[in-house]
């Protein structure tokens, strides 16, 4: 193999960059080949596509200087625990800092597209560099938003992505929750979590590169935006007269953000493994935000009992769809429980050959009474119910009422 790389090379016979440029220049018509390979984003803000060694060499030096913990954390969750846009909740704490002299720290949440938070943090800085304010302390911290209940081990994949785009991006400070914090939450988890950060350090050299990817035209480009974006909220915030304006124009803009979060996922528009593609049965939370409902107790705790019974549902129809059917759907699919539905049955004994062949643990009959209660007769090992005993709406209802009814008898 090192023969082979040896030959690859010296097929190639070395020339100067001026040479290369030269050479270059010749395949383009009309356009310059520094202006091709130089490009000026935004003030102090360029993209390179080639570096000299000198160039190369200043990235290699040690991490942005540190510094002295702050006396004061700023955090969007002192005023809304509502999951925020990214840009939103950095003009939030800017606006704060403006009107703090003390030394002090932001707490950024870590978002979960990978570019995206190495550009938050990376304008950040660059706005912070603007503002004179070197001294700010950036926290870089992971939340439990997109993290699982049951698969905890998928968690550690996720903090190390998550951390690493922080370190790329500039934080100065990491603070990840335990991969297991969604249930032991012990000493353990904050171990194998803190060795996140050992390897990172110890392994990539992470903390031994300034801007890594300087010059990266994707994120070059997503940066700029982003201050952009962040800049427009700052001159937004600043036309309020009264702080009860800017907190509600914050509390509405996170909420919208929320429900707009809510509606690209139910609709598919934007797909998240675990969530609403590639869902994992076992899973209880996927990368769902648990804080959209107020019952995440009752959820995991009507999770944790269907993970154990493992159930088989079988909707038996004897009429047209009843209406109830799409949110006994919708229940169903929330909970990754394995469910069928049946055509339109004209005879009862064609019904009971089906449910026997498919073996369900509850069956559920869209018909009138009289029908339910030939059925059950005729499944006296099975657990049967009526439709009509469902709810239209009411997810968590549903549930409580298939748990319950499977661990009856009929």
């Amino acid at each position: 193999m090192e023969n082979l790389k040896e030959q690859i090379h010296n097929d190639f016979k070395p020339i100067t960059f001026e040479n290369w440029k030269l050479a270059a220049q010749k395949t383009l018509k009309n356009e310059r080949i520094d202006e091709v390979i130089n490009k000026n984003i935004i003030p102090n803000i360029n993209i390179s596509s080639i570096y000299d060694r000198n160039q190369v060499n200043k990235y290699f030096d040690l991490n942005f200087p540190s510094k002295v913990d702050g006396n004061q954390i700023l955090s969007l969750s002192t005023i809304t625990e509502l999951p925020c846009e990214s840009d939103l909740e950095v003009s939030v704490l800017l606006n704060l800092i403006k009107n703090t002299d003390e030394n002090a720290a932001i707490e950024l949440i870590i978002d979960p597209n990978f570019f995206l938070s190495v550009s938050k943090f990376r304008a950040v800085r660059y706005i912070l560099t603007e503002m004179g304010r070197e001294d700010i302390t950036i926290i870089a911290k992971s939340s439990t938003q997109n993290k699982t209940f049951s698969d905890i081990e998928n968690n550690i994949i996720r903090l190390t992505t998550e951390a690493m785009s922080a370190i790329i991006g500039g934080a100065d400070k990491v603070d990840l929750v335990p991969y297991n914090s969604m249930r032991q939450n012990d000493a353990f988890g904050k171990r194998i979590t803190d060795n996140i950060i050992i390897l990172l350090n110890e392994e990539s050299y992470l903390s031994k590169v300034k801007d890594p990817l300087s010059g990266s035209y994707l994120v070059e480009n997503l940066t700029a935006k982003f201050i952009e974006s962040v800049n427009l909220i700052l001159f937004k915030l600043s036309e309020f007269v009264t702080e009860s304006e800017k907190i509600d124009y914050i509390l509405t803009s996170c909420s919208a953000f929320q429900n707009q979060q809510r509606e690209l996922l139910d609709s598919q528009k934007k797909k998240i493994i675990g969530l609403n593609i590639y869902q994992n049965k076992k899973d209880n939370l996927g990368e769902t935000n648990i804080k959209v409902t107020n019952n995440v107790l009752e959820f995991e705790a009507l999770k944790s009992k269907i993970d154990k019974l493992n159930p088989k549902i079988y909707i038996v129809n004897f009429e047209e769809k009843n209406e109830l059917q799409p949110s006994i759907a919708l229940a169903l699919n929330t909970y990754n429980i394995t469910f069928q539905v049946s055509g339109i049955f004209e005879l009862v004994e064609d019904a009971f050959n089906a449910i026997k062949l498919y073996d369900p643990d509850l069956v559920i009959v869209n018909g009138n009474n009289h029908i339910e209660r030939i059925l059950r007769n005729m499944l006296d090992e099975y657990n049967v119910i009526n439709i009509d005993k469902f709810y239209n709406s009411s997810i968590l209802k549903n549930i409580d009422k298939l748990v319950s009814s499977i661990g009856t008898s009929g």
